[in-house]
């Protein structure tokens, strides 16, 4: 083969993996920035939002903007699941004009797989709790009531991520 053209093709391809390497990794997030403005009304997801790895009972959640912080399973809402329950997830906070609120989500292990929806209402605030095989979504929301239009699109768009993502 001509070595004119293996080491050209050669350098191209270092130079497109260590590109793709380099670009900061953005993890999945459960409510996209589009379903947030079209299902909420104008909002923003936070940079504290991200993944997470339980350890020794702590929560480590890597942000998205690079940093990373420890809480515990409760500080999220979930103090319901033991720290040997939890393996990892993802905790995703928002807000917006007259709301807010996050998403935990959980990815489980020492637990019965089940398969439900459940739909928690208070004055100005709800929780929404999807699970799904061995992963759990947990939306808490604080602000203007919610149509049951737009809790639909939450619990299909939890569901959904579920889904794909567990």
């Amino acid at each position: 083969m001509n070595l004119k053209i293996w080491i050209p093709a050669a350098l191209v391809g270092v130079i497109l993996v260590a590109f793709f390497l380099s670009v900061h990794f953005q993890p999945s997030l459960p409510l996209s920035q589009g379903f947030i403005n079209s299902t909420l009304g104008p909002g923003s997801i936070l940079q504290n939002s991200g993944p997470f790895v339980v350890s020794n009972g702590t929560v480590v959640v890597s942000q998205l903007n690079g940093e990373r912080y420890t809480t515990y399973l409760f500080t999220l809402g979930v103090g319901i699941y033991q720290p040997s329950q939890v393996s990892s997830g993802i905790v995703e906070y928002f807000n917006g004009t007259n709301y807010h609120g996050w998403v935990v989500v959980l990815n489980l292990k020492n637990v019965v797989s089940s398969n439900y929806t459940q739909l928690i209402k208070g004055n100005g605030t709800i929780t929404i709790i999807v699970h799904r095989g061995y992963s759990e979504a947990d939306m808490f929301y604080y602000g203007k009531s919610l149509t049951a239009y737009q809790e639909n699109l939450i619990v299909s768009a939890l569901s959904q991520y579920l889904e794909r993502e567990g």
